[in-house]
């Protein structure tokens, strides 16, 4: 975790501080999540809830619209968790999905700034990662973030100017094994309820990318350490992707 996460992060404790709980939660006590379970959740510090305890509060069954202030007081832990890269489902892209049961205008504008200030520099520490934990891609963190309401052209954005050799790799891999076969405006992720493949795909066609992004592919060639002869045939067709549009 960057020094920038733990400080966003820190600020959440803060500004969501407020928010309590009691019993009983809005959450499936009939089979999900035991009584044991809800106390726990109930009487911890927010900080102090283990990784276990919050995935199954997480991945519960839930009302149709649970409480938003319940949401709220846990959040900062959910926050944490993430930018630690332990994702609270069985997907990285439902990690984050409960924002899906609150409209954008249920949060003050000091939280949303938060939570875009968080997916930035989320964002940003993932493209320093590669490979992600559990083999995620890339594609599947942008999917994540736009449920917590994040413009995900903010987050290419951020990519566009970021030409490390693990934002190269994460690169490659979107353009090679993000979309469905055949279909070039689809992510293969069955969770992008948005469409995110047509702004991926529309910003991969126009932007410019960097001398430094063929640059890193041509060292990563030339000195393949640990990497597999697949994505050397993939990093080929990257290279030649990027240097044709560049040159158009």
């Amino acid at each position: 975790m960057t020094e920038q996460l733990t400080y966003i992060i820190e600020q959440s404790y803060n500004s969501f501080g407020n928010y309590k709980v009691t019993k009983p939660l809005d959450i499936c006590t009939a089979c999900c999540v035991t009584d044991e379970e809800e106390n726990s959740l109930v009487s911890l510090n927010v900080r102090q809830i283990p990784f276990e305890l919050l995935y199954t509060y997480n991945t519960a069954a839930k009302p149709e619209k649970p409480d938003i202030e319940e949401f709220k007081h846990f959040l900062p832990r959910f926050l944490e968790l993430t930018a630690e890269l332990k994702f609270l489902s069985h997907s990285a892209e439902l990690a984050l999905s409960r924002f899906d049961y609150y409209n954008f205008d249920e949060w003050t504008q000091t939280e949303r700034k938060l939570l875009s200030d968080f997916s930035d520099e989320f964002f940003r520490y993932c493209l320093t990662v590669y490979p992600l934990p559990e083999l995620e891609r890339i594609d599947s963190i942008i999917v994540m973030l736009s449920k917590a309401y994040k413009d995900i052209d903010e987050l290419l954005s951020i990519w566009t100017i970021t030409p490390t050799k693990q934002s190269v790799l994460h690169l490659n891999d979107l353009i090679n094994n993000s979309f469905e076969e055949h279909k070039p405006n689809k992510l293969r992720s069955p969770f992008d309820r948005l469409n995110l493949g047509i702004k991926i795909a529309t910003w991969l066609s126009s932007t410019e990318f960097d001398k430094k992004f063929t640059e890193i592919i041509e060292e990563i060639i030339m000195k393949p350490k640990e990497i597999e002869d697949y994505t050397l045939r993939e990093l080929s067709w990257t290279y030649d992707m990027i240097t044709m549009k560049n040159a158009l």
